[in-house]
């Protein structure tokens, strides 16, 4: 390796090494502004090196190929169900006849990019969240000096189509909803699926993620201190099974304050389970939402099904499970609970998340603006 000084001020550095084929191969970088740049660029060069990288990437790889080996890497830094959205939608929505399937990473140009991107923007609402692991790929290949401009650069990004608007669903629902909601839970699960009352209870009075509450057991619950230890999550593999994980986030690890009414439902629930796992001759194995075998976790699609039962009796709109998070948010956020109480209850590691998803000002808070006002003054 070496450092060159150029007439004009800058560095090139040379790095040369042997594959593991026996090859010999040489990476070089010119235009660098500092020594510090200049060595740093060598140390990079040097780790992609001794980790295989440029073993992996090349120039007549395919994205098919590309993608395969991002996915690798990125598998071990994302949860489970984070990982097979974002492998769903390189099958669906990139790696397709029209589009990238089998072509060379060096033959993806910005005019293909571009039209590519125009006729994606038309078709989904989040697209430009969507294309990270493309442009992360193509971040890679520039990286390791696969391919030599990242055609996104080049690209500009359209307004998306409008999200669908459903007349029949709602993001969350309102004091009178939830009432409404959870009194016909009672009134169709008390009796023999009580477990289900206490599942809604539980989501709508907690904040808690559906896979957080799914994995809850009965060590997790003080029910004198009306607390409860969030320290895992249920979530879906690459392959659609269940698996017990960590939270979402690291400060989705939480000890969330319970109301005593919704400790009593689940103290009653536990009873319940007992008597279950008594009866059927079995032993207990401290999971608190268990699959009708009591011995194993909750499906995680079940509640699904659940969820569309109670709205359709209650002649609701429908609502996603977790909505029901959403829910707990924003009647909290009307009741005057402190936007870090809130943070913390719901388990966000950045405070703007809470303030961008989970407050925004409903029409009755709308309605109260000028009466708020006016009580703070008083003249």
């Amino acid at each position: 390796m070496s450092y060159t000084k150029q007439s004009d001020g800058t560095y090139q550095v040379r790095v040369r090494y042997t594959d593991s084929l026996g090859k010999r191969h040489e990476k070089k970088k010119k235009g660098i502004k500092s020594l510090t740049a200049a060595k740093k660029w060598e140390r990079d060069t040097l780790n992609k090196i001794d980790n295989g990288e440029f073993d992996k990437f090349s120039s007549n790889m395919t994205l098919n190929s590309a993608f395969n080996t991002w996915l690798e890497t990125y598998s071990q830094k994302v949860l489970p169900s984070t990982y097979r959205k974002a492998e769903n939608f390189i099958n669906v929505h990139i790696l397709t006849p029209k589009w990238f399937d089998q072509i060379r990473v060096d033959k993806i140009t910005s005019v293909m990019l571009q039209s590519y991107i125009n006729d994606l923007s038309t078709l989904n609402v989040n697209y430009r969240k969507n294309l990270y692991p493309f442009k992360q790929v193509m971040s890679t290949l520039v990286s390791l000096e696969v391919i030599q401009k990242n055609p996104f650069d080049k690209v500009t990004f359209p307004k998306a189509k409008p999200a669908p608007v459903f007349m029949d669903r709602v993001d969350y629902y309102k004091k009178d909803q939830l009432k409404l909601f959870l009194d016909t839970a009672e009134r169709l699960y008390s009796d023999k699926k009580y477990h289900v009352y206490a599942l809604f209870r539980l989501l709508a009075f907690s904040g808690m993620r559906k896979g957080e509450a799914l994995a809850l057991e009965w060590k997790d619950i003080n029910f004198d201190g009306c607390t409860i230890d969030i320290n895992k999550a249920l979530s879906v593999d690459k392959n659609g099974n269940t698996i017990l994980s960590t939270p979402k986030t690291k400060a989705g690890n939480r000890i969330v304050k319970i109301d005593k009414i919704t400790i009593n439902i689940l103290k009653h629930y536990q009873a319940i389970q007992a008597r279950s796992i008594l009866k059927s001759g079995l032993k207990a194995k401290g999971f608190v939402f268990t699959n009708n075998d009591l011995q194993s976790y909750m499906k995680i699609q079940k509640p699904r099904k659940w969820c569309e039962t109670i709205t359709k009796k209650a002649d609701l709109p429908r609502i996603k499970i977790h909505g029901f998070r959403h829910t707990y948010a924003t009647l909290s956020a009307q009741a005057g609970m402190n936007i870090k109480q809130l943070q913390y209850q719901l388990g966000h590691d950045d405070v703007q998340t809470t303030l961008a998803i989970y407050t925004a000002v409903t029409e009755e808070m709308k309605e109260t603006t000028a009466d708020i006002f006016t009580s703070l003054v008083n003249f």
